[in-house]
């Protein structure tokens, strides 16, 4: 009996200070923490927010879209763009060079796309430039047609091609990625934003 009143005390001490104890993260996220932007991105076009923000084009339409990105007023005001990225992860954004979508050949660098002074900027493309910029990639050391970093290649034959398909159940997508660069220099990388290609 004696014995058991030792564990149960020592039990009880063990549990008291084991779970009285916290842990310091310091300044990286406990295992639960949200991680919550000083200055959040946010897409102003979108048309729907599923767990990424998505836009729509249309191929009968031509295929033109914008992405429209905002920041708060009074946080800052957003100098450029300054890189962007289309694939199927954020490390494209990271890999930069060639395999850019902003991405000059005639300088091999990126090419920032300017704001106008205020908290948002817009990104105009289309989908026959995206098809171009899937034909510059093939020409890049590094590429790798089966499992590259621009995404899906039948997405560019069956939106660009003679007869172009595209299923409305099963939309394609493209999936993109911005580096953003305020006027105070701090730069943002925005979360992925989907671009749903319709008929």
């Amino acid at each position: 009996m004696k014995k058991n009143i030792i564990r149960f005390v020592a039990l009880l001490i063990l549990s008291v200070v084991t779970f009285s104890c916290e842990k310091d993260y310091g300044d990286k996220l406990g295992p639960l923490d949200d991680a919550i932007a000083e200055i959040p991105v946010t897409v102003k076009n979108a048309q729907y927010h599923e767990r990424v923000p998505v836009i729509t084009t249309s191929v009968a339409a031509g295929g033109q879209f914008d992405i429209v990105l905002q920041i708060p007023a009074g946080r800052g005001t957003i100098r450029e763009i300054s890189r962007v990225a289309t694939g199927n992860t954020l490390a494209n954004l990271n890999t930069g060079g060639a395999f850019l979508l902003n991405y000059n050949t005639a300088t091999q660098t990126p090419s920032p796309i300017a704001g106008n002074g205020s908290n948002e900027i817009t990104f105009s493309t289309s989908l026959s430039a995206y098809s171009a910029y899937r034909t510059r990639l093939t020409t890049v050391p590094g590429y790798n047609a089966g499992l590259n970093t621009a995404g899906n290649a039948p997405t560019v034959t069956m939106t660009t091609g003679a007869n172009p398909a595209v299923n409305e159940r099963d939309p394609n997508t493209l999936r993109y990625w911005f580096l953003v660069t305020l006027e105070s220099g701090q730069e943002i990388i925005t979360t992925e934003i989907r671009v749903r290609i319709l008929p």
